[in-house]
């Protein structure tokens, strides 16, 4: 009977892999996590892309809130414009440099005195 029981076995000592089938598995196993791991980390949604999508968030919302106040003030310099006219003329004449007929323009910006230090 033992010759039987060797015949049976030898099939089974040539094949490797069938003796440490759970070893195998396992090796399988933590490579997988190990990929898991590394991607989890490093991937397209890994955690330091995730990090420079909530910075990039919170530099676009300070822009969105400085554009949202300019926008405020435009609206009512265009309200003020609409309904007087005299803030129309004084805003062309701010921007533009106009004068009006008869008027006397002192420009201050430039010191001629001091034009030699």
């Amino acid at each position: 009977m033992s010759t039987g029981n060797q015949q049976q076995r030898a099939p089974l000592r040539g094949l490797p892999w069938r003796e440490h089938r759970g070893l195998l598995v396992l090796c399988l196993m933590g490579v997988f996590a190990c990929l898991l791991l590394v991607l989890s980390v490093f991937g397209d949604q890994g955690v330091f892309r995730i990090r420079t999508l909530a910075r990039d968030r919170v530099i676009l919302e300070q822009k969105v809130q400085s554009i949202e106040s300019d926008n405020a003030t435009l609206r009512r310099q265009l309200r003020d414009m609409k309904e007087g006219r005299a803030s129309y003329e004084l805003a062309a004449r701010e921007k533009l440099g106009l004068v009006k007929p008869g008027e006397v323009v002192y420009d201050f910006r430039t010191d001629p005195l001091n034009t030699g230090r």
